[in-house]
């Protein structure tokens, strides 16, 4: 894809255009985002480049140029391309509309079917929840990952090693001799998924995937394809139970069979066909999506409050609490998840806004409980041994607590002005492998580590 032909002084006249029209600039940040790029057209020119190729060069430099990359922000250099790069011909539009949504449906039939394959071997939902509590995101993740595999175009490299991650997945999860209520099938269970769906987001930022703002493209798309998901499966939920209700109604008792043959194989279809959704219609669910975030944000921030401030009051001890620390656990997940979300979102100058703020008490604020928790989780180590839980824990817990740690203070330079919004998103970028080498050894290597207990 090629920007319209022209001249370097029609290029540079029709960006100063679109950066005035975006808003928030001011005329010096601009003059000197100007200079700085005639300089770097100049210089690329006279190395043999055309001036169209110095110019898309020389734009895309400004992003990277630390003392310009807050002034940068502002030009909103997303919609800046959007606008710049021309759009596709209709009828190639309405051709690429027409093939689109073939690749996800097929995946989604046969994931659903898959998902009727066990019956043939005696392997019933009900029956048998434990296989289907260690295979469900193996239904569903590869097929997902399948599609932006193709969509994108990755690398074989990279295709053998999603191939091969899942594979082993696959493999060790139904190979492991789990012992009966076996503490490390549920951490497989649960920690396997959010691995995986790392693991997916390889094939999502394709040859890009070190890029910090392919990554956060990433941290977006998973919010915005848990809104869709949760959509369709809220539509499922209705018409399995309606279909259950005609038939009880006349007296058959559909509701297993509805379970598994209905609404287990269209549950799995849906965060295929969402993740579609989601990548094709984003700005649908760009619009909504933060709007949430933004709502449930200061609620959250406002439980927590009150939360830590009942816990300092009563003086509980967590140490000899094992089921507030597993919720504690868990809320703490919710509130990252609501934090990587609005960071990926964040949009607007790159100057602190009234939620910025609001942003960075509720760092704070989880921040002082998971040091609490993480000082009951040691209690318990020290005082009950070495468990596969409890160590899942702490190593999660310290993970959460450098992560957020780290936005704290990254947020209290921004404000200072030290740094720009950009380096708030190049740090949790660079988390996410440690998340995901975290995830994989809980989730595949803990089974083998406490010999499946």
């Amino acid at each position: 894809m090629s920007i319209r032909k022209g001249t370097a002084e029609e290029y540079i006249l029709e960006w100063r255009s679109l950066c005035l029209s975006s808003g928030g600039i001011d005329i010096a940040d601009l003059q000197e985002l100007e200079d700085y790029l005639r300089r770097e057209i100049n210089s690329l020119t006279a190395l043999g480049l055309s001036e169209e190729e110095a110019f898309l060069i020389g734009v895309k430099r400004l992003e990277d140029l630390p003392s310009l990359s807050a002034a940068f922000q502002k030009t909103n250099s997303r919609g800046f391309w959007q606008r710049l790069l021309p759009e596709p011909a209709p009828a190639e539009v309405h051709q690429n509309q027409e093939r689109d949504w073939v690749l996800p449906v097929c995946l989604a039939i046969f994931a659903g079917l898959l998902t009727q394959l066990p019956k043939l071997f005696g392997i019933g939902f009900r029956e048998d929840s434990a296989f289907f509590l260690k295979n469900l995101s193996l239904f569903v993740l590869p097929f997902v990952a399948v599609f932006f595999a193709t969509k994108r175009q990755i690398s074989r490299r990279a295709a053998a090693f999603i191939t091969m991650t899942f594979g082993l997945s696959i493999l060790l999860m139904n190979r492991h001799p789990f012992a009966e209520s076996s503490q490390t099938m549920l951490l497989s269970s649960i920690h396997l998924p959010l691995f995986l769906w790392l693991i997916t987001g390889l094939a999502y930022t394709g040859s890009e995937w070190r890029s910090v703002s392919r990554r956060m493209d990433f941290l977006r798309f998973t919010g915005e394809l848990f809104v869709y998901t949760t959509l369709f499966l809220c539509g499922v939920v209705v018409i399995s139970g309606l279909t259950s209700l005609l038939f009880s109604a006349i007296g058959i008792d559909a509701a297993g069979h509805i379970l598994q043959s209905f609404a287990v194989p269209t549950a799995v279809g849906a965060p295929i066909i969402a993740a579609y959704f989601a990548d094709r219609r984003r700005h649908v669910v760009e619009n909504f999506a933060p709007i949430l975030a933004r709502i449930f944000a200061p609620l959250l921030l406002c439980v927590l409050t009150v939360f830590l401030g009942v816990l300092v009051f009563q003086g509980t001890n967590l140490m000899m609490d094992r089921s507030l620390l597993i919720g504690l656990d868990l809320l703490l997940i919710l509130v990252l998840g609501i934090v990587f979300y609005t960071l990926s979102t964040r949009k607007g100058t790159p100057r602190p806004q009234m939620y910025d703020w609001i942003s960075l008490l509720l760092i704070l604020t989880p921040l002082i409980i998971d040091g609490i928790a993480l000082s009951a989780i040691i209690s318990r180590l020290s005082s009950y041994g070495i468990s596969p839980n409890k160590l899942a824990a702490l190593g999660e817990n310290i993970l959460i607590f450098i992560n957020l740690a780290g936005l704290a203070l990254l947020f209290v330079r921004f404000f200072r002005g030290r740094i720009a919004f950009s380096d708030l998103e190049r740090w949790q970028s660079w988390l996410l492998p440690l998340y995901a080498l975290w995830l994989g050894l809980v989730g595949l290597g803990f089974p083998l580590i406490f010999s499946f207990q």
